[in-house]
């Protein structure tokens, strides 16, 4: 098995505390130590020592993973799982696995997704088709679409003013199998794009706002310029009034990659419990992963369902009638979810899609 020094050494500061127990989603459903951060890392420092030997069930070990990068965050070590993983799988694959986490096959793949979704979750648009008046900021906008997102939830909408760019994957789907070749190819592309305009780049998906946080900026200040639009409806607070044309009981799951991009739940609330005619619900469990992750739903349907029924029973006991997310697979997963339950007075909606349902009235004595 190739593994480079640096990776070797992070392992090697696992202290197996197992810090890590009381966070992973995984091990929280199947409670063996092969899920959790600990055992996986035992078994690679078995292969450091020479105890062990690469073989697929080392490598489905270390697949095993939503890539939420909840462990990270209660590690004390500050070791970085997700980075290790992904070098690993990288210096490790093969030539026809190259191909297969190859651009080609991702846009098969989003195409199969896209085909699939279509026929499992009929799109439902909230929205009525009525233009709504564009806001204009004082920045320049460019929109940053992923390209899940344009999968799942094609007829999202902004009611801002952007700017067009066509930027490519945000590379996490490369990155994530070990393709690292493709993955900063990518991610110079995008990073090219970014660094050569101006003003604010917007995302509509967590798990892409997550990513291109990562990316290696040769200005750190370019970070900055990368805001989720939930923003942008922040700064719309001051001047405008939202309500909704229905009294619903709302509730949000918080994505993973969303609290890992920085977008903390306090940042959604102060936008739901300002909004006109509806009733906010916290989940008891809001952060808690849907077991959705990536395509972890397609290579391990039986734990992402497990998850995901887990977070509809908390959706359930908060009342609400609507639960909404900012994450295309969150998003499935909340469907598949409510479809596996037979639930039909609770809705899944895109957060995007239900803000841009709302009417907008701009606040007396404000200029628009």
């Amino acid at each position: 098995m190739n593994m480079d020094k640096k990776t070797e050494n992070d392992i090697i500061k696992c202290s197996r505390c197992g810090l890590c127990a009381d966070i992973c989603p995984l091990f929280k459903v199947k409670r063996t130590e092969n899920t959790l951060l600990r055992g996986k890392f035992l078994q690679l420092l078995g292969v450091i020592r020479g105890e062990l030997k690469w073989s697929k069930r080392l490598k489905a070990s270390i697949d095993y993973c939503l890539g939420c990068e909840k462990c990270k965050t209660q590690c004390p070590a500050g070791i970085e799982p997700c980075e290790i993983f992904q070098k690993i799988k990288y210096e490790n694959l093969t030539f026809l696995e190259k191909i297969f986490y190859g651009k080609i096959f991702l846009k098969i793949k989003i195409f199969a997704l896209k085909c699939f979704y279509r026929i499992k979750h009929p799109v439902k648009t909230m929205l009525s088709g009525k233009k709504k008046r564009v806001k204009k900021f004082n920045k320049k906008l460019i929109h940053f679409n992923g390209c899940l997102s344009k999968c799942i939830n094609p007829d999202f909408q902004l009611p801002f003013e952007f700017f067009e760019a066509d930027f490519k994957c945000c590379g996490i789907p490369y990155k994530n199998k070990g393709n690292l070749d493709v993955y900063r190819d990518t991610e110079a592309k995008n990073i090219q794009k970014i660094e050569n305009t101006d003003g604010l780049i917007v995302f509509n998906c967590a798990t892409c706002l997550s990513s291109v946080k990562s990316y290696a900026f040769s200005n750190p200040e370019t970070k900055d310029r990368l805001v989720f639009y939930t923003e942008l409806y922040k700064k719309m607070l001051q001047t405008h009034d939202f309500s909704s044309k229905t009294s619903d009981v709302v509730t949000f799951h918080h994505p993973c990659h969303l609290k890992s991009a920085g977008v903390e739940l306090s940042d959604i609330e102060e936008i739901l419990k300002n909004i006109k005619n509806i009733t906010y619900k916290r989940l008891e469990n809001p952060d808690e992963c849907c077991g959705f992750g990536g395509d972890f739903f397609l290579s391990h349907p039986r734990t992402a369902n497990d998850l995901s029924l887990k977070k509809i029973d908390d959706v359930i006991k908060s009342g609400a009638k609507i639960v909404l997310t900012a994450c295309p697979t969150c998003l499935w997963s909340l469907k598949c979810a409510l479809k596996a339950r037979n639930i039909k007075d609770i809705k899944a909606y895109d957060l995007a899609e239900y803000l841009y349902s709302l009417d907008l009235d701009v606040k007396p004595n404000r200029a628009d």
